[in-house]
């Protein structure tokens, strides 16, 4: 019987590095999922199809998605995550992005024409060469992190410490280097 009871043991000794293996690898598998950005914030294919074929997206999960030069006119993405997304040359005249994430977003020579951007953020966006004619961007994060004052249309305004408005024309989003609008900025 001792004898038995000793072959026992070896063969569950054999499985102990298979387990710690497994453990290992379980491990593993979550750290890259987890810390590895772009991994685990890609869109939603499902998203980007009824984006593209009802224009109706709000809430939608369209993180880094390619949308350049996408006919999206008068489109609905309140509350969407367009974070890192690709908009370039995109028209997104009329549509209404209130709320929307678009950190990182390229906007460059997008058509916002008459957008509706309420408290959009887009903070470190690419808005060079955007035509921002009209768009509401009241509340919404400028590129460079600060809030636009109500009644923004059209560009950021925002109230300068004398209470007098002013605007923002040298921000990186606007393409325009000048010198910075608010006391002590940078």
């Amino acid at each position: 019987m001792r004898l038995t009871s000793h072959k026992t043991n070896q063969s569950r000794d054999k499985n102990i590095p298979a387990t710690y293996g497994r453990a290992f690898l379980s491990c593993l598998t979550f750290l890259i999922v987890c810390f590895i950005p772009g991994i685990s914030y890609a869109f939603s294919e499902t998203d980007l199809a009824r984006l593209l074929s009802s224009k109706e997206c709000k809430f939608c999960n369209l993180h880094s998605a390619d949308l350049s030069n996408a006919q999206l006119s008068g489109a609905q993405l309140a509350h969407a995550s367009l974070n890192s997304a690709k908009l370039s040359n995109a028209n997104l005249s009329r549509a209404n992005l209130s709320d929307a994430f678009l950190l990182n977003a390229d906007l460059s020579g997008a058509n916002l024409t008459d957008a509706y951007l309420v408290n959009a953020n887009l903070s470190n966006a690419n808005l060079s060469g955007a035509n921002l004619a009209n768009a509401n961007l009241s509340g919404a994060i400028w590129t460079d992190k600060i809030k636009c004052d109500k009644n923004s249309y059209g560009e950021c305004k925002r109230t300068s410490l004398e209470g007098l408005p002013s605007s923002p024309e040298g921000s990186p989003g606007r393409g325009v280097n000048t010198s910075p609008w608010l006391p002590g900025f940078r």
